[in-house]
């Protein structure tokens, strides 16, 4: 300012008091306003160093707030829920292994009706079969168990076959062999063409009671507890090999 403007006021014109900031006269302010500054934004406040615009907007023309993006937190939750339950039920249906279902381990509840079965001993046949075939297939079912009764002396109780076995034909000798079978539900059938060594003749059937004994005598003894004559029942020494004569023994 110039002298005359510093000592007097510009508005009323009355002189002015050394270092007024306001005339005296008519109240003007002497001094010049200060300069306004506009606020900044938050993201105006960053690093100067990495070179950032500091060029920010005043309140009234700034642009608008980005939009808020929603949360994530739920739906996540719930993605989470739906692949614990499609796991729970996977495991379920196929088990630890993956073979398939799960079948379910409670024990069955004991049935109160009585069952009925056929002795283990009685084998499988058709019983629309032919005599003769139903008598060959019986034999074959009962080879594993007379093998195990090789080397040893057992009770025989007969021979059923047709012709010279005594019996009319193949219809009579199934029918003995199976009223022998029902009081002796454990007696096997050999067919002794597959054991030489035991019988001379074959095309025949053998019916044996397993009760093996090292010596002749407990079967023999078995003959006569049962009330067996001695046509009836006698003790035979099961072999696969050697002379057939020394294998019998009578009452």
């Amino acid at each position: 300012m110039s002298d005359e403007k510093e000592s007097h006021c510009q508005s009323c014109g009355d002189a002015l008091l050394p270092g007024a900031i306001y005339c005296i006269g008519c109240g003007t302010p002497l001094l010049a306003p200060p300069e306004q500054h506009r606020p900044l934004f938050v993201d105006e406040l960053g690093d100067e160093t990495a070179g950032r615009s500091t060029r920010g907007y005043f309140f009234d023309d700034a642009p608008p707030p980005p939009e808020r993006r929603k949360g994530r937190t739920a739906p996540i939750l719930v993605m989470i829920v739906v692949l614990v339950l499609v796991a729970g039920v996977l495991g379920f249906i196929f088990g630890k292994d993956g073979n398939g279902p799960v079948q379910s381990e409670a024990e069955p509840e004991p049935s109160t009706s009585p069952t009925t079965s056929e002795p283990s001993s009685v084998p499988s046949v058709d019983p629309n079969a032919p005599p003769e075939d139903q008598l060959l297939r019986i034999s074959r079912l009962d080879t594993e168990a007379a093998t195990k009764l090789i080397g040893t002396w057992n009770p025989q109780l007969a021979a059923v076959g047709a012709g010279d076995g005594g019996d009319a034909d193949w219809h009579q000798a199934l029918s003995r062999y199976q009223k022998i079978k029902t009081h002796h539900p454990d007696a096997l059938l050999l067919d002794t063409g597959e054991w030489p060594s035991s019988y001379v003749k074959s095309g025949m059937y053998a019916v044996v009671v397993p009760r093996p004994s090292d010596t002749s005598t407990p079967a023999l003894e078995w003959c006569v507890e049962q009330g067996l004559s001695k046509t009836d029942c006698a003790a035979k020494h099961l072999e696969v090999s050697g002379d057939p004569t020394d294998n019998f023994d009578a009452q």
